[in-house]
C-alpha cells in the first residue's frame, strides 16, 4: 500500500514538474540578473535540479542510449575546437553547456511522460500563447509597448517595424509571439499544428485547435514556414490511414483558411474594433503571397552571399571548424540563416555529421512506427519541420524550440518500451 502512494504521489510530481517547465520554457520572457551581460531563461534554474533528479531516480541509465551518446561526441567535437582554435570567450563555452541541457531533458521527460496530462498540458499552454499572439498581433491594451519588450528587447528591429515597412508606412503584420521573431513563432505554432494534425478519430476540439494553429501560422507570415506546413501536412496522410475523401476534404478546408487570410482584410481585423475601422484597408496580408519571387531580391542574394563566404572559410577548416565564435557574429551582425552551413562553419565537417545524427537517430526509429502510433508520427513530421527550417534559419540553435524538440523527443522514446528492453535512441 505505501508503495503504491509512493508512485502516485511521484506522478503528481512529475505532471506539476512537466507543467511548469513547459509554462516556462513558452510563456515565460528572459530574465536579466545584475552583473551579468546576457539573459537567462527560467527554465535554465531547473537544469540543476533536473541532474537531481537523474542521480537520485538513477535514470543515468540512459547515457547509454544513441542519442545521449550522440550529443556527448558532439559536446567533445566543440570543446576541442574551441581548444585549437585558441578561442576562449566565455560566452563559447555555453555551446557545450547547451548540449548538455539538451541530454538533461532529453532524459527527464522521457522518463516523467504521462499521455493524459501531457495532452491537457498542451491544450492549456496553445490557449494561453493564442491569447498572447492575439494581443500582441491587435496591439490591444498597448501589448507591443509594454510587454513585447521584455521578450523582443527594446531595441528588437522585428517589433519596431511590426506592422510597418522600412519607410514607416502601414505594412503587413508579421507576428513574432513569445519567441520574438515570426519565423521561429511559426515553427512553435507547428508544433501544435502537428499536435492537432488530422487522424482516424478527429476530435472537435482537435478540428478547431488545428485550424486556429493553421491561421496562427498563416499570421507569422513565415515562408519557411508555410512550406514546412504543406509539407508536413500532405506526408501526414501517408501515415494517418485517413479515408481518401477526408483528406479532400480536409485539405480544401485548409486551402479555404488559408486563402481566407491571404486575401480578406477584414479576417482577423474585427470590424467592432473602432482602431481598426481606420487601418484596416492600409494593412495587408500579402508578404508571403506577393514576393515569392524574393529569389531575385536583395534579401536573397545578401544570404546567398553570406552563405558562400561561410562555406568558403569552412574549407579552411573542414574537419574541426573555427568552433561557435559568437562575438565574431555579434561584431560583424551576420546571421547565417543555414543551420547547416553554420554547424560546419562551427565545428566542420564532422561536427554536422553529428548535428545531422540528431535528426536521423530518431528518424530511423520514428518511421517504422509512425503509421501505428501518433507519438512516433508527431516527432517524424516535427523533425521534417526542423530539417526544412534549417535550411533558412537556425531553428536549433534557438534555445526555445531546441530544448522543446528534445523535450518532445523524450516523450516518443518513452513510448519505445516493452516488458524486456528499451530501445537505444
Amino acid at each position: 500500500m505505501g508503495n503504491l502512494v509512493s508512485i502516485i504521489n511521484k506522478e503528481k510530481y512529475h505532471k506539476l514538474i512537466f507543467f511548469i517547465f513547459i509554462f516556462s520554457l513558452l510563456l515565460i520572457p528572459p530574465i536579466h540578473l545584475p552583473w551579468f551581460r546576457f539573459k537567462f531563461q527560467l527554465v535554465d534554474f531547473f537544469m540543476p535540479f533536473f541532474i537531481g533528479l537523474i542521480v537520485v531516480n538513477k535514470w543515468y541509465k540512459n547515457w547509454l542510449l544513441f542519442n545521449v551518446k550522440n550529443l556527448i561526441f558532439l559536446a567533445a567535437i566543440a570543446l576541442i575546437s574551441i581548444l585549437i582554435n585558441n578561442y576562449c570567450a566565455i560566452n563559447d563555452y555555453f555551446e557545450i553547456y547547451r548540449l548538455f541541457t539538451f541530454i538533461c531533458i532529453f532524459i527527464v521527460f522521457k522518463e516523467i511522460y504521462n499521455p493524459q496530462f501531457t495532452n491537457l498540458t498542451i491544450d492549456v499552454i496553445f490557449i494561453c500563447l493564442l491569447i498572447f499572439n492575439f494581443l500582441h498581433y491587435h496591439n490591444l491594451f498597448n501589448f507591443n509597448g509594454i510587454v513585447m519588450p521584455l521578450y523582443c528587447g527594446q531595441e528588437s528591429p522585428h517589433l519596431f517595424f511590426f506592422g510597418l515597412n522600412s519607410a514607416l508606412a502601414p505594412a503587413t503584420k508579421r507576428m513574432l509571439g513569445t519567441l520574438g521573431n515570426p519565423n521561429n513563432n511559426a515553427i512553435l505554432f507547428l508544433f501544435f499544428n502537428i499536435w492537432y494534425f488530422p487522424k482516424k478519430k478527429w476530435s472537435i476540439k482537435e478540428i478547431i485547435f488545428f485550424f486556429l494553429s493553421v491561421i496562427a501560422v498563416c499570421s507569422c507570415q513565415s515562408r519557411t514556414g508555410i512550406v514546412a506546413f504543406t509539407a508536413v501536412f500532405l506526408l501526414n496522410f501517408i501515415f494517418a490511414k485517413i479515408k481518401w475523401w477526408k483528406m479532400i476534404l480536409q485539405s480544401t478546408a485548409v486551402m479555404l483558411v488559408c486563402f481566407l487570410f491571404f486575401n480578406t482584410n477584414n479576417l482577423l481585423d474585427f470590424s467592432f474594433l473602432g482602431q481598426y475601422k481606420q487601418t484596416r484597408k492600409k494593412e495587408n496580408k500579402d508578404y508571403v503571397l506577393a514576393d515569392w519571387n524574393a529569389f531575385n531580391g536583395t534579401s536573397w542574394k545578401t544570404r546567398l552571399k553570406i552563405w558562400e563566404e561561410l562555406f568558403e572559410q569552412t574549407l579552411e577548416k573542414p574537419i574541426i571548424g573555427h568552433a561557435p565564435q559568437k562575438n565574431y557574429f555579434y561584431h560583424n551582425k551576420l546571421y547565417a540563416e543555414n543551420e547547416y552551413i553554420f554547424m560546419a562553419w562551427r565545428y566542420g565537417f564532422l561536427g554536422l555529421i553529428f548535428y545531422l545524427l540528431i535528426f536521423i537517430i530518431p528518424l530511423k526509429d520514428t518511421f517504422c512506427f509512425a503509421r501505428s502510433q501518433l507519438e512516433a508520427r508527431r516527432i517524424l513530421l516535427f523533425i521534417v519541420v526542423f530539417l526544412i527550417a534549417a535550411i533558412t534559419n537556425v531553428p536549433l540553435s534557438n534555445t526555445i524550440l531546441s530544448l522543446l524538440f528534445f523535450s518532445y523527443l523524450g516523450i516518443f522514446y518513452s513510448q519505445r518500451k516493452d516488458e524486456n528492453h528499451e530501445i537505444l535512441a
